[in-house]
């Protein structure tokens, strides 16, 4: 869902014309590359960390589905950028460096992914976790 609602808010070209076909096509890059993925490689061994240390509440889903969603982007900004690249006229890489309209450029993004990672998280608990009552976190995921 949250993959649906990202490529509603900023459906990417990708030579296709009709509108309909580049949400689609959207949804699809980013569920199966950016978001999949990291729920598999982080999520997964998140909840079995936490299962017995944290209680499952709104809250917490949400924090962590915002973190698992920004982790893998954060990386591929800060460790692996082109040698030089232009975003409205400002460069935001030079000599393969970050600059400071890069890193403006950088935290937009990471911003926008955390909202769709805050909301991906807060629906994982309400398909999850809201029906649990308060119990000590040990028996949440019992």
């Amino acid at each position: 869902m949250a993959s649906l609602a990202y490529a509603v808010y900023s459906p990417a070209y990708q030579g296709l014309p009709d509108m309909m076909e580049r949400v689609v096509q959207t949804t699809a890059v980013i569920a199966f590359f950016g978001a999949y993925p990291p729920t598999v490689v982080l999520g997964i061994p998140l909840i079995l960390y936490f299962k017995g240390r944290v209680r499952a509440s709104l809250a917490n889903c949400a924090m962590v589905g915002a973190s698992i969603a920004t982790f893998p982007w954060f990386c591929l900004a800060i460790f692996f950028g082109p040698d030089e690249a232009y975003v409205n006229n400002h460069m935001t890489y030079q000599h393969g460096m970050m600059t400071w309209w890069g890193l403006l450029e950088a935290i937009e993004l990471l911003t926008e992914i955390a909202v769709f990672g805050i909301a991906a998280g807060g629906l994982f608990w309400l398909i999850a976790a809201a029906g649990i009552k308060k119990q000590p976190p040990s028996k949440v995921f019992d």
